[in-house]
């Protein structure tokens, strides 16, 4: 397993451009191809060469993707082109990753690979699983399982429409899924955390689940009771390989407590929960013991939730036709005036302004 690139990104990716393997633009000539548009002068536009697309190890801008995406749909009049561009893209398009998730017993195990090494594919995408799902879009939902995408990247100063590489994330995290868990895969619904251009039934005939738009979350839902059934394609020699090379390789990176505490805020960013007392007994510490530990990564619980409260507000404010009122709910805030201070604070302006300059 070669895995010498993904640790530079890792090391050398310090606020600087965000980086994807080009393998997550497999399929995306073809596809052009058959929506009759030449994809060459769109991709030299956005500064991404026809060789990089040869090699699926070549590391090539995530913004500058998220762009060619968008205006590719525009230019050739598709508004699911990232569902399409999912169709040629399977669980080798992870490389490295592919083979680790591969060696999982569970999905548990899948979920908590993809979680942790997600990094190896990409610097910006992000995988949650959320066990402890709060919404109302279950009578009960104590047994129903939360899978949630995300894509965060570090220069978060820019509206930038993401919609068709939000579409093609949770996409490709489902056929991946689908394909890991086989006969026990069912899929209850699918949120979208923008106003989707394609009818709501073009989601729903590509995920085969009702599909839900303008919601906190980018997820998949699904029930709880397949999350620790055994996969039938476990590679038990190749599992032994993996525990060893993870062991070795990623013991320093794999459970950053940044990490940890982004990834728990990010699941209880619109309750009462993400506070820095309570995230910090949900990772079992102490809160001053959380706070020592974020110092010595040169960061702070405050700077984790407000870059991942920025990050969500530009995402919100570009794709999504929700309410200042319900973005302000989603976002953790107590009222929309206080969604407006934090608005202004960060960007200069207020959100309703942001939003005009957006557009």
């Amino acid at each position: 397993m070669d895995y010498s690139n993904s640790l530079d990104l890792v090391h050398n990716n310090n606020g600087h451009d965000d980086v994807v393997h080009s393998s997550g633009l497999r399929g995306y000539v073809e596809v052009m191809q058959q929506l009759g548009i030449d994809a060459m002068p769109l991709l030299a536009k956005h500064g991404i060469k026809q060789v990089q697309l040869q090699d699926d190890n070549e590391w090539i801008s995530h913004y500058a993707v998220i762009q060619l995406l968008e205006e590719s749909a525009q230019q050739a009049h598709c508004a699911d082109l990232g569902l399409r561009i999912s169709h040629y893209q399977d669980i080798s398009i992870l490389g490295v990753l592919g083979s680790i998730l591969q060696s999982a017993s569970t999905l548990r195990d899948v979920l908590k690979y993809s979680s942790d090494l997600l990094f190896l594919h990409g610097s910006a995408p992000r995988l949650y699983f959320n066990e402890h799902v709060t919404t109302d879009l279950f009578e009960h939902d104590n047994d129903i399982v939360e899978i949630i995408f995300d894509l965060q990247l570090n220069n978060s100063t820019n509206i930038l429409s993401k919609r068709q590489s939000m579409d093609l994330g949770l996409a490709v995290c489902h056929r991946v899924m689908r394909y890991l868990s086989g006969d026990h895969y069912q899929l209850l619904k699918v949120t979208l955390p923008h106003s989707p251009i394609a009818s709501l039934s073009v989601y729903k005939r590509f995920f085969q689940a009702e599909v839900i738009a303008n919601q906190q979350h980018a997820a998949l839902y699904l029930h709880k009771k397949i999350f620790d059934k055994v996969l039938g394609s476990t590679d038990h020699g190749l599992r032994e390989i993996v525990d060893s090379y993870l062991e070795r390789n990623f013991r320093s990176h794999h459970g950053s407590i940044t990490d940890r505490v982004r990834h728990a805020i990010r699941v209880n960013l619109s309750s009462p929960k993400a506070n820095k007392t309570d995230i910090a007994y949900m990772l079992a510490m102490h809160p001053r013991s959380l706070q020592r530990k974020l110092d010595e990564e040169g960061t702070s619980f405050e700077l984790i939730k407000d870059k991942l409260r920025q990050q969500l507000l530009l995402q919100y404010l570009a794709d999504s036709q929700a309410s200042m009122s319900q973005i302000a709910s989603v976002l953790g805030f107590s009222e929309q005036s206080a969604l407006s201070r934090a608005c202004k604070n960060w960007f200069g302006m207020t959100p309703r302004q942001l939003r005009k300059v957006g557009n």
